[in-house]
């Protein structure tokens, strides 16, 4: 099994009101995802690849994902109401698929999504893979310019069908999954039990340490993404949360190695951008840290804290004007965010 994380999502806000009267105007979410399989169909036709094939059940795990995302305003390949990554979200309906990867975004169009996911190297790498065969989408909305997209690709077994999906994540509990109580889903009159990930399983391990970390207990949380990475040295999700503990438990330069190998596999995850950004600002090494926050801020311009971030790294190499200017963007963005007032206050007295 492959599975590509295709990093964090782009994000655009618009910062335009619009009257009731468009509003009610709005296409439907089936209309919606159409027109994001056309285009992006149009575009691998263009680079001369066969187009893909919308699958209907992956579809509904596109859409209940972006559901989810909406709901918590939050990009996100993991579902925090189930306890589940992208690849087992995705495998306990299609077991056999021996390819899969996920795109995730928020943005206030279909086209402008689409537009910012081909601009994204990891994200057009997906859509542009010759060998996915189907694809799901799924849009939700949670508001009139603001959408979030799913696009999930799986490459069929050998003989070219998916076949019919052995259950959905979302027919169990919610929450259910990470308890380990063997959650139980009912297909075509059939019980079936979704076991969880067992400890021979990264995501076992990977689940203990966000709990761990979320309650905060560096040391466990530290031994438990260590214990996945043991399992597979290349598991992201381990990858990443182990360099927000080692950050939080003052090891930057530890946490430099694993995020740069992260960004070398993929240059475009913004996730690992930010926090690559802030070990840079922990090293004082705040011309790189300039770099990240800025590489960040190309694809997602409405991200109030690398804005802060970005202030932060101008400030102390003494370039208070565009230190200024940056956590002025930060507070225009999101006016309640603490500190950036602190530190556009410290600017503006010295």
């Amino acid at each position: 099994m492959r599975f590509r994380h295709a990093g964090a999502a782009l994000i655009w806000v618009l910062l335009v009101m619009r009257s009731t009267s468009a509003q009610e105007t709005l296409p439907d979410l089936d209309e919606l995802s159409r027109q994001a399989l056309e285009l992006l169909n149009e575009s691998r036709q263009e680079a001369g690849l066969a187009p893909l094939r919308q699958d209907p059940s992956l579809s509904l795990l596109a859409i209940r994902h972006s559901q989810e995302q909406a709901n918590r305003r939050r990009v996100s390949h993991h579902s925090y109401e189930f306890g589940l990554s992208t690849e087992r979200r995705v495998l306990i309906s299609f077991p056999h698929v021996p390819r899969l990867a996920e795109n995730v975004g928020r943005n206030r169009t279909v086209e402008l999504l689409h537009e910012a996911l081909l601009r994204s190297e990891g994200h057009r790498r997906n859509r542009m893979d010759p060998e996915f065969t189907h694809v799901g989408i799924g849009v939700a909305r949670v508001d009139p310019y603001s959408l979030y997209l799913t696009e999930i690709f799986v490459t069929a077994p050998p003989g070219g069908t998916l076949g019919q999906p052995v259950a959905f994540y979302f027919d169990a509990r919610p929450g259910s999954y990470e308890q380990r109580d063997d959650p139980r889903v009912e297909l075509e009159g059939e019980t079936i039990i979704v076991g969880p990930p067992g400890p021979d399983d990264p995501e076992h391990w990977t689940s203990i340490g966000i709990n761990a970390y979320q309650s905060g207990d560096l040391t466990a949380a530290e031994e438990a993404f260590r214990t996945a990475l043991g399992l597979d040295p290349d598991y992201f999700f381990a990858q990443y949360d182990l360099a927000r503990v080692l950050l939080d438990s003052g090891s930057a330069a530890d946490a430099v190695v694993l995020l740069d190998e992260l960004l070398e596999r993929d240059a475009g995850d913004l996730a690992a951008l930010v926090t690559r950004g802030n070990a840079a600002l922990l090293l004082e090494d705040f011309a790189a840290a300039a770099g990240y926050f800025r590489k960040v801020l190309g694809e997602r311009p409405g991200e109030a804290v690398s804005w802060y971030g970005l202030g932060l790294a101008l400030e102390y190499q003494d370039r208070r004007s565009e230190a200024e200017a940056a956590y002025r963007q930060a507070l225009q963005i999101d006016p309640g965010l603490r500190p950036a007032q602190v530190a556009l206050g410290r600017v503006l007295r010295r």
